[in-house]
């Protein structure tokens, strides 16, 4: 395994919501630039056109393509110093990096078990990284 050690759930949890934080960001400013009201009126972010951009952007360019990148990750991976790699330890590719972002469909079905499976079993992998063969381990041997 090169001395890689896998990051848990936890740790992948707060990278997420990282993410999130700079999901939210995002739409404020394409609110902002657009002018977009729904966003600024507290309804339902499914309503919102900002919200739909920055998610769509953020998910294929900063998900699926820095993931498939020497970035190894989302920039809520990268802030907390976790990566993903294939089984062998080397950089995914770009479908594999789709498919894996697909694959987190059945990581949240039901209620985010395939999430949590990572802070019970031995290699930290959820269901998608199982699905994939991937694993995400910190940045540091």
């Amino acid at each position: 395994m090169d001395n890689y050690k896998p990051a848990g759930f936890w740790i992948r949890f707060l990278a997420n919501f990282v993410d999130g934080i700079i999901i939210s960001l995002m739409a404020l400013i394409i609110a902002v630039i657009i002018g977009d009201q729904t966003f600024f009126q507290g309804g339902s972010s499914e309503d919102s056109i900002s919200e739909g951009i920055s998610s769509l952007l953020y998910s294929v360019v900063f998900i699926i393509i820095f993931t498939a990148s020497k970035f190894r990750g989302s920039p809520g991976k990268m802030v907390c110093k976790i990566q993903v790699l294939n089984k062998d330890m080397t950089q995914i590719s770009i479908l594999k990096s789709v498919g894996r972002y697909f694959s987190y469909i059945l990581s949240a079905i039901p209620f985010m078990l395939g999430f949590i499976v990572a802070g019970f079993t031995e290699n930290k992998k959820a269901l998608h990284d199982v699905i994939c063969g991937t694993r995400v381990v910190y940045r540091n041997k």
